[in-house]
């Protein structure tokens, strides 16, 4: 990985949180301002967490290489003192807790519910579209936003592109359902600070495949749960 490759993604672990930035020294508001002095790649393929004694250490897979401190978690804006928060940090998404809206993202809404599901979604993806007909029936218990991300090639790019520069992006939801996107009004001037954003935050939750569910309380499942509504109960 290159230099400025990653300084973008070291700066970007701070992007939802302001006051995650004062925990450390380094300013990285700006990624051509962070110095880095060293990068060296480490032949570790996993990290595992180990609690022993009353002290948690992070040990390499092949226990040649074991890390002794504080673990501190950007996104929840928190040190991690215990197997319990380290199981819940690696398990659970909490996006209330970064403070998220999704609204500055590629997002439609579906449902107007007090608690809120997030699922990313590709513009080409068939059960992504099956799921956004699920939502509609669900809406009164959920608000469900749905983030649009190109996962599966060009075209999907092309797409989402459309939905996040559409004149009307929530107005647009018909188009994208009825696979006609190719002629949503765009605006003039689309400034796409807010897509390249979007992209960005799929990249850090580590989103591989559509569709990318994240339920109320922050289990998340790539792929459609068997029985979605189940699921988003805990059921």
């Amino acid at each position: 990985m290159n230099k400025t490759l990653l300084k973008t993604i070291v700066s970007a672990a701070f992007f939802w949180s302001a006051s995650a930035m004062s925990q450390v020294q380094l300013d990285l508001s700006k990624p051509q301002n962070t110095q880095l002095d060293a990068v060296i790649s480490l032949p570790v393929e996993s990290l595992k967490a180990v609690e022993a004694n009353g002290e948690i250490m992070f040990m390499s897979e092949n226990g040649r290489f074991v890390l002794r401190g504080q673990m501190y978690d950007i996104w929840n804006k928190k040190t991690l003192n215990s197997s319990a928060q380290i199981v819940d940090a690696v398990t659970r998404i909490h996006f209330d807790q970064m403070n998220t809206n999704f609204d500055n993202y590629n997002t439609f809404s579906i449902g107007s519910g007090e608690k809120q599901v997030v699922v990313f979604v590709d513009p080409t993806c068939s059960i992504c579209h099956k799921m956004m007909k699920d939502a509609k029936w669900m809406g009164r218990e959920y608000t469900f936003k749905f983030v649009v991300v190109p996962a599966l090639g060009d075209k999907s790019d092309v797409l989402a592109r459309k939905v996040f520069c559409a004149k009307d992006r929530q107005g647009a939801l018909d188009d994208y359902m009825n696979h006609t996107l190719e002629n949503v009004p765009q605006k003039e001037d689309c400034d796409t600070q807010g897509y390249d954003s979007t992209l960005m935050m799929a990249h850090l939750i580590d989103v591989k495949g559509v569709p990318f569910v994240v339920a109320p309380d922050g289990r998340y499942s790539t792929g459609k749960p068997a029985n979605f509504k189940k699921w988003l109960e805990g059921k």
